[in-house]
């Protein structure tokens, strides 16, 4: 198939991540991209219909193993439209260790979740090249998309590894459905009040290990080029962009920014941002769960506060409607916030080169 632009869609995922990439190489052949599958209900109400035009995904990315980001591509891997997609490759960090069945399909912990995949991709899609991937890749090209890799670094995924082998026999845990919060909490502090407050996560990355692991990266489309940050630490990010000669003054200019772990507050600083040259931030959740509730409103303001900001409008983007994640979460942006800094917040899911 011929195609003349790249289409970026973040598609309704839940309070998770699946995204769908269609571009092209230097000859106009198409290209596709599936990173993540989002919850394990994403697929039934969002990607299948998708899935169902789709003759071949040249690249299928696990950025890391949480249920979020899994259950999805899990559904997809037990559905019959499997059998009738070509997978080119797949980006999936995974310990070398024997396939076993998941003891409960309930199960919401990453480690028996990213087991029972396994066992579907050996069964499925045996004989699919399975990447590794890490900093230590550095530059990977195909079909002419240059990606650039910013996540893990070879020092997470070992102690990744360590943390999987040793999960992976205990007792599966007992799902629990999260329930909406009717706590409604007031916002009283404006964006730039927030903003001054330092970055400080809640977790460290090795206390944050599965998140830590996520494979994030700066991909370059012939038309678009992508800051795909997954749910990983800005302290990784930082240092990897810093490590390329980035800089506040000498930023790295993308036109897309899909922001990391679905706008929490513990993955988006200040000091990442002063890296980023962008006026398009994308956050993919529906407002998250009972206990992690998300977009974060510091997170807002640490993005529309950024230091180094041109005098573009700025756009926040979120692909399930503001009333729809304000049911959820409060009202964690109010018509007062609007009036200041020139920037915009609003419900998309498909992005194009028409959208800059």
């Amino acid at each position: 198939m011929i195609r003349i632009e790249t289409e970026l869609n973040i598609l309704p995922a839940n309070n998770g991540d699946s995204i769908l990439i269609k571009t092209y190489d230097k000859n106009r052949n198409e290209v596709i991209i599936l990173i993540d599958g989002g919850t394990p209900t994403t697929f039934k109400y969002s990607l299948k219909k998708h899935l169902k035009e789709i003759a071949k995904i040249d690249l299928l990315v696990l950025t890391h193993i949480d249920n979020d980001h899994i259950g999805g591509l899990k559904n997809f891997f037990k559905n019959g439209l499997i059998e009738k997609i070509e997978i080119g490759e797949i980006w999936y960090n995974q310990p070398d260790a024997e396939f076993y069945e998941s003891r409960s399909e309930k199960a919401i912990i990453s480690v028996p979740q990213a087991e029972d995949w396994k066992a579907l991709i050996k069964e499925k899609k045996n004989g699919v090249a399975i990447k590794e991937i890490t900093t230590e890749n550095r530059i990977i090209n195909i079909k002419d998309l240059e990606f650039t890799i910013l996540s893990p670094t070879s020092e997470i995924i070992n102690k990744l590894y360590k943390a999987w082998l040793k999960k992976r026999n205990k007792p599966i845990e007992k799902a629990i459905k999260s329930q909406i919060s009717i706590c409604k909490p007031s916002f009283s502090k404006s964006l730039e009040e927030l903003n001054k407050i330092d970055f400080k996560p809640e977790k460290s990355i090795d206390n944050d290990i599965y998140n830590s692991s996520s494979i994030a990266f700066l991909l370059r489309c012939p038309d678009l080029s992508l800051l795909l940050l997954a749910d990983s630490r800005a302290e990784v990010i930082i240092d990897n962009l810093k490590n390329m000669d980035y800089s506040e003054s000498t930023p790295v200019e993308v036109d897309f920014v899909k922001v990391s772990h679905h706008g929490s507050l513990n993955n988006t600083s200040q000091d990442l941002l002063s890296l980023i040259k962008s006026n398009n931030y994308i956050i993919s959740t529906n407002g998250g769960t009972s206990k992690h509730k998300h977009p974060s409103r510091e997170t807002i303001a640490r993005i529309v506060c950024k230091k180094n900001r041109n005098d573009d409008i700025l756009n926040i983007y979120t692909n399930y409607s503001l009333d729809r994640i304000k049911l959820r979460i409060g009202e964690f942006i109010a018509d007062e916030d609007l009036k200041n800094g020139n920037w915009n917040i609003e419900h998309k899911n498909t992005f194009t080169k028409n959208d800059l």
